[in-house]
Formats: C-alpha cells, structure tokens, sequence
C-alpha cells in the first residue's frame, strides 16, 4: 500500500479513537498481510462487541446492535 494512504488512514483512525491493536495493523508494508490483520481485527472486535450486549441497555445496547447489523450486511454482500 502506499506509504501517503496509510499515514492518512492512521490519522483517520486515530481521530476516530481507533484501538492501538488497529493503528498497529497499518504499520504493515504488505498489502496481503495488512488485509489479513485487519480482517482478523474486525472479527475479534465484532466477538468482543457480542460479548457486551447483555451488559448493555437503551440507546446505547441499540446502537451496538445496529453497528453489528451493518457490519453483517456489508460482510455478507461482499
């Protein structure tokens, strides 16, 4: 990946409060292996999410749902 794209896709991330464990998968040279992390990235935060529903509640335990809908979808249709 170019080197222009990642450093501004880590600044996004970090804006975002992108986890450490995620900006650390952008320090890949390797196109294949930076995909691989970030899948791997992706489905471990998805479990981790699943694992805090039951201690959710109200807007906040609706708007995880929704985030793990979409993601579902996307990965789905993909």
């Amino acid at each position: 990946m170019d080197r222009e794209l990642r450093d501004e896709l880590y600044l996004s991330f970090l804006l975002l409060g992108a986890d450490a464990m995620l900006l650390g998968t952008l320090d890949n040279a390797d196109a294949k292996d930076l995909l691989s992390d970030l899948r791997n990235w992706n489905e471990a935060k998805l479990l981790e999410m699943k694992e805090w529903l039951p201690s959710m509640s109200g807007s906040r335990l609706e708007a995880v749902e929704e985030r793990i809908r979409q993601y579902e979808a996307l990965k789905k249709a993909a």
